[in-house]
């Protein structure tokens, strides 16, 4: 293991290593196919970096240079979307979000039918938890694909809407469905009707 200095990204942070330490993390596993450097980690984005603190664990380090002052809003959404969307969240701090390491893969262009439908459903779930993700338009990187399910990932640009649209992203951009996103946004049809569309 590494001590979480390293993990501190793109510069050095005492207030964030202070934070990391107080809340039980000193150390972390070098792990992942992104590379930092010295260290590898499973992700890096705009405000963190993903490490993995234990076989099952995951921790969340906001980016020193990060757009986002704190990572407690988007811990927040991930907690109310719930295990059966996303990751589940064990704790979480200005600068640390703690959540369970899903060894997925990410979403291809191509997938088979049953991840699709899979994924559909958890949009709608999300949907009906009135949370717009933001990044369904490009779901590469924000869905993981396990044996069993999808996970929906990264809610640091997601937000609390009356009228979420997750579905149509996905129907318009991914699906390359804008006809199938317009009727459902319009009420006209629904998601167990698009399954029938595309897929029988």
């Amino acid at each position: 293991m590494v001590e979480i200095r390293n993990f501190i990204y793109p510069y050095f942070s005492r207030e964030i290593e202070k934070e990391l330490i107080e809340a039980g993390f000193e150390y972390a596993y070098s792990f992942g196919p992104k590379n930092l450097g010295k260290v590898n980690v499973i992700g890096k984005g705009k405000t963190g970096i993903v490490v993995l603190v234990d076989k099952d664990k995951v921790l969340k380090i906001r980016r020193v240079d990060s757009p986002k002052e704190s990572l407690e809003l988007e811990a927040k959404i991930q907690i109310k979307a719930g295990e059966e969307i996303a990751p589940k969240v064990y704790s979480f701090g200005r600068n640390f979000i703690l959540m369970e390491y899903i060894n997925g893969r990410n979403l291809m262009k191509y997938e088979d039918k049953s991840v699709l439908i899979d994924l559909l459903y958890r949009a709608k779930m999300l949907e009906d938890k009135l949370i717009e993700h933001k990044e369904l338009t490009r779901p590469w990187k924000n869905v993981l694909v396990t044996e069993n399910r999808t996970y929906i990932i990264d809610y640091d640009s997601a937000s609390i809407k009356e009228k979420p649209r997750n579905i149509s992203k996905l129907l318009s951009n991914y699906l390359n469905r804008p006809d199938l996103a317009l009727k459902y946004v319009r009420g006209e049809i629904s998601i167990k009707e698009i399954i029938e569309e595309l897929f029988y």
